[in-house]
């Protein structure tokens, strides 16, 4: 059985659905009902039932807040997925893009140097540092510009959409440079994973996104598109659009780790027209 953290957020509720489709038996726990950080309710879950693996989909992604709320960011990013393979269940961890400094000119591979310019970055780093010095049996997969379509989610698909019905223009940053991931798509990846048995492998670092790189600019040109609206887009730079966090200008994921296990993403562009 299946342990799913984080089951009411977007990617949580994705890996769920898609366990239903599967007829894959899972155990769904919200941040309510599991307190990653908690040792002793960790713990007490895990001794409860037996699972053979954990999905971690739990994380604090608030980017720009983490900035000041480092203690918070640091205990669910870093200690958290620590204290879950912990309890010797192999984990399939979810981690980010924002472990690289966004300098690279071609797709970061798995291996290469991690710098992150944020503090959600920094934390986010430190998780996959536990976890692969920590002798875990698992995968540590980075992801990217992830976003669903479900109206209660709050990403950049739903904020674009939002706003362009409300507005006539709006402002976008065109000089970063990365790969919208639909959650759905991501989703059917872990379990994939899961069943050919990736998690029972010594810890080691995947990546995927959907197929392709663009700017949120385009991004944002592509969703308006979809929505019908008449919203102009406007591209803009990243220094016209200061944010607390530092954001990598580039942070194209490599997929060739996805190859021995016969997983091909489609285009984050055929992602984002499917229904």
């Amino acid at each position: 059985m299946l342990l799913i953290t984080g089951a009411n957020g977007q990617l949580g509720k994705a890996v769920i659905e898609q366990c239903l489709r599967q007829g894959i038996s899972f155990c769904p726990v919200t941040k309510a009902e599991l307190d990653i950080t908690c040792a002793s309710s960790v713990i007490r879950l895990v001794s409860e039932q037996k699972f053979d693996c954990i999905i971690n989909c739990a994380a604090y992604t608030a980017v720009d807040a983490a900035e000041t709320d480092v203690a918070n960011a640091y205990n669910v990013n870093a200690f958290g997925p620590w204290m879950l393979a912990s309890t010797g269940v192999p984990i399939l961890h979810v981690s980010t893009d924002y472990v690289f400094d966004g300098t690279a000119v071609s797709p970061y591979e798995t291996n290469d140097l991690s710098r992150p310019l944020s503090v959600y970055g920094l934390t986010k780093r430190a998780g996959e540092v536990s976890l692969l010095e920590g002798q875990f049996s698992g995968v540590i997969i980075r992801t990217a510009w992830v976003y669903s379509k479900a109206a209660e989610s709050r990403n950049f698909f739903n904020t674009i959409s939002r706003l362009a019905a409300e507005r006539d223009t709006l402002r976008v940053v065109s000089d970063q440079t990365g790969t919208p991931t639909r959650a759905k798509d991501l989703a059917q990846a872990l379990l994939t994973l899961y069943k050919q048995g990736a998690h029972k492998q010594p810890m080691h670092v995947m990546h995927f996104t959907n197929a392709g790189q663009c700017s949120w600019y385009d991004f944002a040109c592509e969703i308006v598109k979809t929505t019908g609206s008449s919203c102009a887009i406007v591209p803009i730079t990243t220094a016209e659009y200061p944010t607390k966090a530092v954001r990598p200008a580039f942070s194209v994921l490599s997929l060739k780790s996805l190859e021995p296990y016969g997983i091909k993403p489609r285009s984050w562009l055929e992602a984002l027209t499917d229904e």
